[in-house]
């Protein structure tokens, strides 16, 4: 299900606090985490603006009904500074 970019940026952000807090077996503290996702996009126009929604793509099969998925890297760092 397509959603605002924004949504699923704080999804994700939110899945990684959760795995730093259960951190089992041992204590785990992220500093810095990076990840390249592949994802659908639709610009959609809403309330006079744009919104782009977003999600990880629905198959892996590219053929000329499924284009290649658009690529996101994101990257948290704790300190807010590059790595």
């Amino acid at each position: 299900m397509l959603r605002e970019l924004s949504q699923l940026l704080d999804e994700l952000h939110d899945g990684l606090i959760a795995a730093e807090a259960r951190g089992l077996p041992v204590e785990v503290q992220l500093a810095h985490v990076e990840m390249t996702l592949p994802l659908e996009l639709r610009p959609i126009l809403r309330d006079g603006g744009c919104v782009l929604l977003a999600d990880l793509p629905r198959s892996r099969e590219i053929n000329a009904w499924n284009a290649m998925p658009s690529r996101l890297t994101l990257s948290w760092s704790s300190d807010g500074g590059r790595p």
